[in-house]
């Protein structure tokens, strides 16, 4: 896949809709960080908040990705979906954790692995937790290292929003988001057309 024409083109797929996706970024950092800050209770509501939170995220990116009239409550459909997005979140934070504790590398090949789980989930909500992860790995099959050098290709951004006084930061990080969602709406064509030749 020609990952800069993606980038390309997701900038300008976002541009009428990023104060919008900015915005909903930047309150799910809020929801997400402010309680962790408090004291352990709030470090439990950010734990509890952060699988719902993730999903909606997915949701309102994916319509973005679609045209499909995206709104700054997607980011709380999520709930709608509440004990797929706890599952979800729980199983993949801790697959990746017990990864990274042997020795980095398997923890990064599990989260690019399951990386499209909440993607899955926002247009299969009704899939359970197990076929949505097993999807996620099947179709990340092959591709990993693909997404991983997609989301190395944002790190001059993000860099270039910290000398712009942190608030950069938020520029790019809704224009991450929708380039991983196109990432997931391609793999999901290719996929359609390997089958279609196949058969």
């Amino acid at each position: 896949m020609d990952l800069l024409a993606l980038i390309q083109n997701t900038r300008l797929q976002l541009k009428p809709f990023w104060v919008l996706a900015t915005l909903v970024c930047l309150v799910y950092g809020m929801l997400i960080g402010v309680p962790s800050e408090l004291n352990i209770y709030g470090e439990w509501l950010s734990l509890l908040l952060a699988g719902p939170l993730q999903l909606g995220l997915c949701i309102h990116f994916l319509k973005i990705s679609k045209e499909d009239n995206p709104s700054f409550f997607d980011l709380f459909e999520g709930f709608n979906f509440l004990l797929n997005a706890l599952l979800a979140f729980v199983i993949i934070s801790a697959l990746t954790i017990l990864g990274l504790l042997f020795f980095i590398v398997p923890g990064i090949i599990v989260s690019l692995g399951f990386s499209m789980t909440f993607y899955i989930i926002a247009e299969n909500p009704e899939m359970s937790i197990n076929d949505a992860l097993q999807r996620s790995w099947q179709i990340m099959d092959g591709k990993k290292m693909e997404l991983f050098f997609l989301h190395l290709r944002f790190i001059p951004w993000y860099l270039l929003g910290l000398l712009c006084f942190i608030v950069g930061i938020f520029i790019v990080v809704p224009w991450h988001y929708l380039a991983i969602a196109n990432y997931y709406q391609s793999i999901k064509g290719r996929l359609t057309e390997d089958n279609r030749f196949s058969n």
